[in-house]
């Protein structure tokens, strides 16, 4: 890279968080980008409430006091309170739609929630069947409203939000990784990643949403640094940054590096922390 990186901005989990956690080398790595006059933020799958769990007290040093955070595939983009300044809202047809598809094919997944637009209130989280609540409550009731409903009733109260993503959670016998789908009778795409089918509107993307925070603080593509790992990562990481990186096992690179418009122009490491060593030297 030719110049310094003028703004850096990094997907979350697999990318700069090794199973939810941050390590030490990412926070000296990000802070080496600091001093060179470097803002840095994230564009990650997760909503606000999750994002500030997984970061955790690394939050102020990992999202720069200017920045904007990328949120929920690229949906959405808030500032560092949670306030929302963009946001790609599903249709009352498309919800619509949603609720259809989960119930044509019940079989394939346990849990689906959805996060509010005011971020003070918690992450939705429906359970299908009642025998699985305790369990949830249990793993996720510091973040989560766990509750029981059919899609039916779960329809009615998704229709009340402004929603940008909605997550339907695989049961642990379907296998899907690292694909996208696009549905033809409506303007909704879904990420297969982490276990789950994630909905977002087909015309939004991480890519998309990397462009629109970069001119807001009047910084050319060629100025950026931009790291991820996964398929929902594909659009940023053929945005035209200056330094791409791409993090994980050659496997997974692999799959990821034949989305790519230019594969021999992006930086491989393996790990996270592998990144924030990269991320020292430049």
């Amino acid at each position: 890279m030719n110049v310094k990186p003028k703004l850096a901005i990094f997907d979350v989990d697999g990318t700069i968080a090794d199973r939810g956690n941050i390590p030490p080398e990412i926070v000296s790595g990000i802070k080496h980008l600091h001093s060179l006059g470097c803002i840095t933020t994230v564009s990650t799958g997760r909503g606000f409430i999750r994002l500030k769990e997984t970061l955790g007290e690394d939050f102020d040093t990992i999202i720069s006091p200017e920045a904007l955070l990328i949120l929920e595939h690229g949906t959405k983009i808030v500032d560092r309170s949670g306030e929302t300044v963009f946001g790609e809202f599903f249709s009352k047809s498309e919800i619509e739609h949603i609720i259809d598809f989960a119930r044509a094919n019940i079989e394939l997944f346990k849990l689906v929630w959805y996060n509010p637009l005011d971020v003070s209130r918690k992450v939705e989280v429906c359970c299908l069947d009642e025998k699985d609540i305790d369990a949830e409550i249990k793993k996720r009731s510091h973040y989560a409203r766990v509750f029981v409903s059919s899609l039916g009733e779960l329809k009615e109260l998704m229709l009340k939000e402004k929603l940008t993503n909605v997550t339907l959670k695989l049961k642990d016998y379907v296998k899907v990784e690292n694909l996208k789908l696009a549905f033809t009778r409506t303007d909704t795409n879904v990420i297969f990643q982490d276990g789950n089918m994630e909905f977002i509107k087909n015309n939004i993307n991480k890519g998309l949403s990397v462009r629109n925070v970069a001119r807001q603080l009047h910084i050319e593509p060629e100025q950026m640094l931009i790291a991820g790992n996964a398929i929902n990562d594909v659009e940023m990481l053929d945005a035209g940054s200056g330094l791409t990186i791409l993090v994980g096992d050659k496997t997974t690179r692999d799959v990821i590096l034949s989305y790519l418009s230019n594969p021999s122009q992006v930086v491989a490491v393996q790990t996270p922390a592998a990144l924030g060593e990269f991320l020292a030297k430049l």
